[in-house]
């Protein structure tokens, strides 16, 4: 009781106030307390009894009334803060009083509304009449406004009692039309956005309340096009924007939705004209039937007339709407924020409402938002897609009638190329996201109705397939980027582990096309082709494809687009692939048969010849790229019954293996990949091996015709460099032809492919020798493994006067040190063949074949090489000097071939160190160091006459430092020295935290970049190092080596050299350290400790320091760059 007792308080001030009008400081503090009062009393609405309510209500009508009466008097000359307590009292004293009021009260709410209105500024339209004196958007608060808003929302807020106020007084039409233009002023004008969001509300609420369509007609052009004004104001609000959007829906769906138009007067009758009622009603008035069906005509003509002009500005808004919505997303300055989803959410809505209940009076922009809603449903935000998504799928299951489909089809196919040729015009568009709009919507058509355009599509297919062409203009094949593409026999609707286990990664290099730069429009593009692909008749896009590409190759212009034709036709067909569920059908393998004789016909397979055809190489290498990855396009359709094509593919991408091209390499590698996936092999080797008698007649046979077949060298080398030499059974017959191509073509350009396919082979034959080996290892255990290690060199030469004795038999398990029985019993069995000992080293009765079956391969491959060691081309000299590296240490296994090899070999090989050609020279040391290494003291003996001379004018032409030849700058060594200052500014850091590793660390230069003649002193000193680790007979050279190599120590050479260097004087000091220490002492400059004997008085330190310079003022060396190095040196070796 006491809250009635203080509203009543509250209640007889404000009563007291109204009669005496005193002050208006005591009318705020009676709205002060009526505001504290309902704060503290409004409770959710219940419909139990409760006296208290009883009394409360009284109270809320007398409250209601007199600040109802207060607004109309003596508020309206009051300040805007006392005006904007009042009606928020009001408000919430209504808010109290509303569910109370029954339906016979519309002209006392009207009357509040009207007061309400009073205090709105007056609309541009209201002719300068101004209610109240200097009331505008400028001077009235922005508060106040707010309060008198939600005061109207409050009154507007029941629709039924609004709804009958309206239909039975049609004379308040144009009260409500200056209410509505009010709202529409303070939603486009008002700086402040809740004002204009709230004035949004109340005008859905006044239009929800009049509900007249034929008043609401009067009100439509003039409320689309404000509330249009209101959302692309400049810098608007999303929530703005959102309700606006949302009024222009229901606003159009009020007036011009198919229902209403269903009530106008012709039609109403028309659906009444087939009643019993109306047919004998038509006989009595028959006289008179002229006369009615011209004053029912009258009526509708005028009304299809202002259908249609509303249609076309609506239609003119909408065009805008969207039109600005690109444009933000492009990224100017105009337009709606396209980049709020409230926005592209609301824009959905407003889609569907057209599209779903105003298709009739607006079929001119059925298409224009359909459109929309087909960018809409790819948004990244799902909300927003599935709005947009809903919208489109209630339109094609329940709302489109068989009549209407038949309409709407054809109308979209023509959409569709309209759409298609539009985006080939706008492909020069400066931004990305225009052409991506027509993308996205060209996509929307083809996944909405699928099959359904396959007639119109194969009708057009020519003018279809050549804009589509224009579209992926293609710029070329990105060889810095590889795209990994997943391989399943199962669709990707199965997910499950075996599905995945089973899968195998294809790479493939990145397609960059000319009018699109961004990867992910690229991928939206070759999308677009395959949903194309997937609803057209395979047939038509084969027919045309090919029919294109032999246009152009008749006439001989490049600019067709023949990459292009043959880039469409493999999205076209990736369609068709088993995991794409778009397709309608499957591929017959005839078709398959068709494209693989139609492709195997074009000349791109023939490199030399396309390159004398046609000019731009770039072009014709993407093309016959292309041409290759549709060959894998197939197999990937059919899968295991590409099995019968095998026969007519598999040598044309073996050919393509050997191709100068990487790009058209990597395809056909990528091709035979998904051949042995899809067709069942295990590997690439197993297909190749299951399928070598194809192709290697072929091959054979064309190795002995390279003046007609160029490329068939680069393709037995492709071959074996994608394969394993065990998967090829008929790998003797593949070595021996090309050794007699070698034969043949010694003196012609075909050299250097020769040599490339002979080092291929050769690296394969090490490989598996190098795999047997291991196993073999694995075998026998840790035991028996430690007995195969290399011998000392005394056990060598024991060695090889047994294999002498047992012809060239390889055993090194009989050892001297073995039991007498054994001994005995060895000697018995070699006995009868020790006459062998007495014969040439060249006797040979019969020779045995290796473990691994290649040894006499290798012997003759390194036979062969030694024929070109005088070749003059630095390439085929550098490849030939490689193939006697790799096969000399093999060889070195069957020392009874090998030594005479080597001996044959060295004269050819020495003057190959005088040459002009670092790269040769580099080469040509590299092998007499793996020679030192596995022929003992073969080049020990001749070291010290043939080889140190010329070992040590090279060495001492380089030099670092002061006196180093400055070379040729490049961006990369910047880059590399960039970053190796950084990498010595951290290690600096690092050891100066530890002090050891500091004085252990050698002073170089770290990450430069390795010249030819860097190279070059690093073999020199690695082949010198390994010949002093196998050979005494250099102890004699010692001094003249450590003299020569000490000048790199030197601080500004190369961490490798300076690391080298060491290693060198390690193994020098093992053959004379005492040469080495008197030539590193002086450069570290070590002073002994003096002696603790009295006996040696006379010993002084200078006479050492003259020493030192008399021994340095002999070596052409720099002490102060050679000093801190040599003391690392001195305390490795000598502490």
């Amino acid at each position: 009781m006491l809250e009635v007792a203080v509203y009543a308080t509250l209640c007889s001030r404000l009563s007291k106030f109204v009669q005496h009008l005193s002050c208006d400081e005591e009318l705020r503090e009676i709205t002060d307390g009526l505001i504290k009062f309902y704060d503290h009393t409004d409770i959710p609405e219940t419909h139990d009894f409760d006296s208290k309510r009883v009394g409360l209500a009284a109270i809320d009508e007398l409250v209601l009334l007199t600040l109802h009466k207060l607004l109309n008097s003596y508020v309206r000359n009051a300040s805007s803060i006392l005006q904007e307590k009042v009606f928020t009292a009001f408000s919430r004293a209504m808010r109290r009083c509303k569910p109370r009021m029954g339906i016979g009260q519309e002209h006392r709410q009207l009357s509040f509304v009207q007061s309400c209105v009073l205090y709105l500024p007056a609309p541009p339209e209201a002719g300068g009449e101004q209610l109240l004196e200097s009331t505008t958007l400028a001077t009235q608060s922005e508060e106040l406004r707010l309060a008198i808003l939600k005061s109207l929302r409050e009154l507007f807020q029941e629709e039924n009692q609004q709804k009958q106020l309206i239909q039975h007084q049609g004379e308040l039409q144009h009260f409500f039309a200056y209410l509505v233009a009010s709202l529409l002023h303070i939603a486009q004008q008002d700086r402040c956005w809740k004002a204009s969001l709230e004035a949004i509300e109340v005008l859905k609420l006044v239009l929800l309340s009049i509900r007249d369509p034929q008043t609401l007609r009067q009100y439509l052009p003039g409320v689309i096009a404000n509330l249009w004004k209101s959302a692309n104001a400049p810098q608007q609000s999303s929530k703005v924007i959102v309700a606006a959007l949302n009024c222009f829906a229901m606003m159009l769906d009020l007036c011009i939705g198919d229902e209403k138009i269903l009530l106008f007067g012709d039609v109403k009758q028309e659906q009444q004209k087939f009643t019993l009622e109306a047919i004998r009603q038509s006989v009595k008035v028959k006289g008179n039937l002229i006369g009615t069906n011209a004053l029912t005509e009258s009526p509708s003509s005028e009304i299809d007339e202002w259908l249609q002009k509303a249609a076309i500005n609506v239609d003119i808004i909408l065009s805008r709407m969207f039109s600005a919505s690109v444009t933000a997303v492009n990224g100017t300055s105009f337009g709606s924020p396209r980049l709020s989803w409230r926005v592209r959410c609301a824009l959905a809505q407003l889609c569907g409402t057209i599209v779903l209940q105003c298709r009739q009076a607006l079929q001119i922009s059925f298409f224009r938002c359909y459109d929309e809603l087909l960018i809409l449903r790819g948004d990244n935000i799902a909300v927003v897609a599935n709005e947009a998504n809903s919208v489109l799928q209630r339109l094609q299951a329940s709302v489109l009638s068989p009549i209407e489909r038949l309409k709407v089809i054809p109308e979209m196919a023509d959409r569709f190329q309209m759409l298609l040729s539009t985006l080939v015009l706008k492909l020069g568009a400066e931004h990305e996201a225009t052409k991506l709009h027509y993308v996205h919507t060209v996509r929307g058509y083809l996944a909405f109705w699928g099959p359904g355009l396959t007639p119109y599509l194969d009708s057009s297919m020519e003018s279809i397939y050549s804009s589509l062409c224009h579209v992926v203009t293609f710029a070329s094949l990105d060889v810095n980027v590889v795209v990994h593409q997943k391989l399943s026999n199962l669709p990707e609707d199965d997910k499950s582990s075996d599905a995945i286990a089973t899968g195998s990664l294809v790479s493939e290099f990145q397609k960059r096309l000319r009018f699109f730069s961004e990867q992910s429009s690229v991928n939206e593009v070759l999308m677009m082709l395959r949903d194309v692909g997937a609803i057209s008749t395979p047939a038509g896009f084969i027919d045309c494809a090919f029919t294109m590409l032999s246009d152009s190759r008749n006439s001989g212009h490049v600019e067709l687009g023949e990459a292009e034709v043959v880039l469409v036709l493999n999205e076209f067909l990736r369609g068709y692939c088993f995991n794409n569920s778009n397709s309608n059908e499957a591929l017959d393998v005839h078709l398959i048969g068709r494209i693989l004789e139609d492709l195997l016909a074009l000349d791109v397979w023939e490199e030399q010849k396309s390159l004398c055809i046609h000019g731009s190489i770039k072009k014709r290498v993407s093309q016959r790229a292309l041409v290759v990855e549709c060959v894998g396009v197939c197999a990937e359709i059919l899968g295991a019954e590409f099995k019968k094509f095998l026969l007519h593919v598999l040598y044309p991408l073996v050919a393509q293996l050997g191709s100068h091209d990487v790009e058209v390499e990597h395809a056909a590698l990528a091709a035979l990949e998904k051949i042995y996936f899809y067709t069942g092999y295990k590997s690439l080797a197993a297909l190749f091996h299951a399928n070598m008698d194809y192709f290697v007649d072929s091959l054979c046979a064309r190795l002995e015709q390279l003046d007609v077949y160029p490329m068939t060298a680069f393709v037995v080398e492709a071959l074996l460099r994608h394969t394993h030499l065990a998967s090829l059974p008929l790998v003797d017959e593949v070595a021996s032809s090309l050794l007699r191509s070698v034969d043949l073509y010694q003196d012609s350009s075909f050299v250097n492919g020769l040599l490339r396919a002979l080092r291929s082979l050769l690296s394969g034959i090490v490989h598996d020798a190098e795999k047997a080996k291991l196993n073999k290892q694995i075998a026998i255990g840790d035991a028996e493994a430690t007995t195969l290690t290399s011998y000392s060199l005394l056990d060598s030469f024991i060695h090889e006067m047994k294999a002498l004795i047992t012809g060239g038999t390889d055993n090194p398990n009989i050892d001297a040190d073995m039991d007498d029985e054994i001994q005995e019993f060895a000697q018995n069995q070699l006995e009868p063949q020790s006459v062998k000992g007495a014969l040439p080293v060249e006797y040979d009765e019969m020779e045995e074949k290796d473990q691994g079956g290649y040894y006499l391969v290798v012997l003759e491959i390194v036979d062969r090489c030694g024929y070109f060691l005088v070749e003059s081309d630095p390439i085929a000299c550098c490849l030939v000097l490689s193939l006697i590296n790799e096969g000399v240490r093999f060889l070195s296994q069957h020392p009874k071939q090998f030594l005479p090899l080597v001996a044959r070999m060295w004269p050819e090989l020495l003057p190959r160190l005088r040459v002009d050609n670092r790269a040769i020279v580099t080469g040509t040391i590299n092998v007499i160091s793996t020679v030192a290494e596995t022929a003992g003291d073969f080049v020990g003996e001749r070291f010290v006459e043939t080889l140190w001379p010329v070992l040590q004018s090279q060495m001492q032409s380089i030099t670092f430092g002061i006196d180093a030849q400055s070379s040729q700058l490049t961006r990369s060594m910047l880059l590399l020295k960039k970053v190796a200052s950084i990498f010595d500014a951290r290690s600096h850091e690092a050891s100066s935290a530890n002090g050891l590793l500091r004085e252990n660390e050698f002073s170089a230069v770290s990450g430069t970049r390795k010249t030819q003649e860097t190279r070059q002193l690093l073999a020199i000193l690695s082949c010198l190092t390994t010949i002093c680790r196998q050979s005494e007979t250099l102890a004699q050279l010692v001094p003249a080596i450590t003299r020569t190599c000490s000048n790199f120590l030197n601080k500004e050479a190369p961490r490798e050299v300076v690391e080298k260097t060491s290693e060198l004087f390690e193994a020098l000091v093992q053959l004379n350290g005492d040469e080495v220490f008197c030539t590193v002492a002086p450069l570290a400059n070590w002073v002994p400790t003096a002696p603790p004997c009295e006996r040696f008085s006379e010993f002084v330190p200078e006479a050492i320091l003259r020493f030192y310079q008399g021994h340095l003022s002999s070596m052409d060396v720099q002490p102060e760059f050679c000093r801190n190095n040599a003391s690392i040196l001195m305390n490795r070796l000598f502490s």
